[in-house]
């Protein structure tokens, strides 16, 4: 019925799992979220005439968090495979250092790595995983198996592998609900040397972490959970949220979930990053005893962009938690990911100790800057555009986002870590690292290509065949132009994304059980395009998963079916036998 002709996505995109078809007890939900910016055709860039671009190591299977042993050695976690892999000199082993049996439908998986290298000379390697009830990989999807929980290991790090296990959080997400979805998984060593782990709410768990009144006591879950090193409570005489397992681990809760933590080279403070469901993704200053707001308040607090029209009053508060509002916040959602301060000044000193953040829908960067004080973020003169809509560091709608946005064309982004070179390395979800450093150090010592946009189709002499549209923006049954659009059978369509962000072409509407299910584009990042070719007659209703608001029609004639647009393509296609 439909054949793609010209589908700029990466091939290593995972097609999603619905989640009614997995298992009856799942709850079906908008996959909007799992659908992952492919890399740009051109390679990624950055917009830095004096920086570029190199591709340290690819072939990585869905790779989700990374840490640096050494110089030119990095350990990747791989979400499916459960395989700790090891990159040395932009060479990925053939032997993972450690391979472990994880559950992997949806955000469940390997997730999250750090090192810590001790004074006796030991290196601890700290891992977070989903844990396959059975011992095999994928068990939850291929045999319905319930995973024993997310899992916090410590291991060591000996002759090239990873030993000696120690089991330190077993969150098994009580009650359990058979859904995949907001795991979190990043951990990170603070300036206390004390292991930070990110959970999120783990398939909509409500409880009072949750900020649910009349709900469960805290599971664990929806917060920054903190240790020692050695699993045991952190200042026990004096605790944050209350005494008594999970209260005493918790350090912030009220998170609905998140890809991104790091600390704050120069104050120490840890921030974060947090995922909202239709709308505001989150920058946040998480401090001891933070409470994000989930499920009751996501965004500014007075914005109420849930729609909730609750206050900070109507949260639950244990010990000294305390509500805050993020520090930025995007009101569309663009799946916000990774978080990291770079603190070097091998980037130049305008960018040492500046904040950068990954997405998973665009690829693309972002930089931002914190005020003097360093508790906020402050869009200086050192940005290039309009600033002026972003002193209210919100981004109301997407074209806001244009003067933050220090690089692109990375697929999705799932971490970023600064070596011990002290360049910016960036992990894609499509398999590569990637690492930014000024052009005069860059071993191929040339600047980063710079090829045109793909411009959209002109209709001409194969204008009997393909038929071009613009993706425009959020814009109800105006996002996309012509709309609808009339085609006869046989006929190509061509979208051009000619927006900032990524959107897609999938077929039906938002929460049809057969949504995607005929054709669906995955991300078409900024100036690409997607063509399908239909064969059939009909009508065709589709949609952008990022976005459900925008929809469009394809109107399919049959042969001989009076329409403008069969007229016009029978004449040129006449015109050119003649």
């Amino acid at each position: 019925m439909f054949h793609r002709t010209k589908l700029l996505i990466s091939f290593f995109a995972i097609s999603l799992i619905l989640l009614s078809t997995i298992s009856s007890s799942y709850v079906q939900v908008s996959y909007g979220a799992y659908a992952k910016a492919p890399l740009s055709p051109t390679g990624p860039t950055v917009n830095d005439d004096t920086l570029t671009v190199e591709k340290v190591a690819d072939g990585l299977e869905f790779p989700t968090s990374m840490a640096f042993l050494g110089p030119n050695d990095i350990l990747v976690t791989e979400k499916t495979t459960g395989k700790v892999m090891r990159v040395t000199n932009g060479f990925v082993l053939p032997q993972p250092v450690l391979d472990v049996p994880v559950a992997s439908a949806i955000e469940r998986g390997l997730l999250g790595i750090a090192v810590s290298k001790q004074t006796d000379g030991k290196t601890y390697v700290f891992l977070s995983y989903t844990e396959s009830g059975n011992g095999v990989d994928g068990s939850d999807v291929d045999a319905l198996i319930d995973p024993l929980g997310n899992r916090l290991y410590r291991y060591e790090f000996v002759d090239g592998r990873l030993i000696n296990p120690v089991l330190l959080l077993d969150l098994t997400a009580i009650p359990v609900n058979g859904r995949g979805e907001h795991n979190g998984g990043k951990i990170r060593i603070g300036p206390d040397n004390n292991v930070y782990y990110l959970i999120g709410e783990v398939g909509g768990h409500r409880t009072q972490a949750q900020n649910i009144i009349d709900g469960p006591a805290p599971n664990g879950l929806g917060g920054v959970l903190r240790i020692t090193q050695d699993g045991g409570i952190v200042d026990p005489g004096d605790p944050i949220f209350g005494e008594g397992l999970p209260l005493n681990v918790y350090y912030a809760m009220g998170i609905r979930n998140s890809f991104g933590i790091d600390f704050d080279p120069l104050t120490g403070n840890l921030w974060d990053t947090e995922n909202g469901p239709v709308a505001a993704d989150e920058i946040n200053l998480v401090f001891p005893g933070f409470n994000s707001g989930w499920e009751q308040i996501q965004g500014y607090v007075d914005k109420d962009l849930l729609e909730h029209g609750t206050t900070e009053a109507d949260l639950v508060y244990f010990g000294k938690s305390q509500y805050a509002d993020p520090k930025f916040v995007w009101d569309t959602t663009i799946g916000v990911t990774a978080l990291k301060f770079l603190n070097s000044h091998r980037l130049g000193d305008q960018f040492a100790n500046n904040m950068f953040v990954g997405d998973i829908n665009n690829g693309l960067l972002y930089r931002f800057t914190l005020n003097e004080e360093r508790d906020a973020i402050f869009i200086n003169d050192t940005y290039v555009g309009n600033t002026e809509l972003l002193q209210d560091n919100e981004v109301d709608e997407p074209k806001e986002n244009q003067p933050l946005i220090f690089g692109q064309g990375f697929g999705g982004i799932t971490d970023i870590q600064v070596g011990p070179d002290g360049y910016l390395y960036v992990l894609s979800y499509t398999g590569s690292i990637y690492r930014i450093l000024p052009i005069s150090d860059s071993i191929e010592s040339k600047p980063q290509p710079s090829l045109p946009p793909t411009s959209p189709p002109q209709n001409g002499t194969l204008a009997s065949k393909t038929v071009s549209a613009v993706i425009l923006g959020i814009d109800g049954d105006n996002s996309y132009s012509p709309n609808p659009i009339e085609i006869e059978s046989g006929q190509t369509v061509t979208w051009f994304n000619g927006d900032t962000i990524s959107h897609t072409v999938t077929s039906g509407q938002d929460g049809d059980l057969d949504e995607g299910n005929l054709f669906d584009s995955d991300a078409i990042i900024p100036n690409q395009s997607y063509s399908l070719t239909f064969d059939t007659p009909g009508e065709f209703d589709y949609y952008c998963i990022y976005h459900p608001t925008m929809v469009g029609e394809v109107i399919v004639n049959g042969p001989g079916t009076s329409s403008s647009t069969s007229e016009d393509s029978s004449d040129e296609e006449s015109d050119e036998e003649d």
